[in-house]
């Protein structure tokens, strides 16, 4: 056997594994009020995820059955591994001291400086957008309690 046809192999498991995790969540998420878009209930995200997670895996399925590229050597992208990896650990414990804005600022410029390709100017752009777009979809929009700026900016 190959390295093409084990990646392939690989695939369409894993693409099994992402709708088999999916079927999981659309029952019990279907055991909630599913609600509307506008009015969600606590059964909605879980059943819209199990939905684009169903996609990605079938996706990744059609992806298996299809003649994979040659992926191995390289090197290891350190850089782009450890900027992501402190982004979701700077989110998980700064999200209530700094607040929305700020930390979706500041995660948002690491992850896009995980690319050699953007200039510290264009990360920082992105993560003005990006904290914009989240005030207006959850402050405005979903009245979610994280605050805005946190304690920390309190003068």
């Amino acid at each position: 056997m190959d390295m093409t046809e084990k990646r392939s192999r690989h695939d369409v498991i894993a693409g099994g594994i992402f709708i088999a995790i999916a079927a999981l969540f659309f029952i019990e998420g279907s055991r909630y009020d599913f609600g509307t878009a506008l009015q969600m209930g606590p059964g909605f995200f879980p059943v819209v995820l199990a939905g684009l997670l169903t996609v990605f895996g079938i996706f990744v399925i059609v992806g298996g059955f299809r003649k994979a590229p040659d992926l191995s050597g390289g090197p290891v992208p350190w850089r782009g591994m450890i900027l992501i990896c402190a982004a979701l650990v700077l989110f998980a414990a700064g999200a209530r001291t700094l607040g929305l804005v700020p930390i979706v600022f500041l995660c948002t410029v690491l992850t896009a400086l995980a690319s050699p390709k953007n200039p510290p100017l264009s990360a920082c752009v992105m993560g003005v957008v990006m904290s914009v777009l989240c005030y207006v979809v959850f402050k405005v929009g979903l009245a979610v309690s994280l605050p805005t700026f946190g304690p920390i900016f309190s003068f």
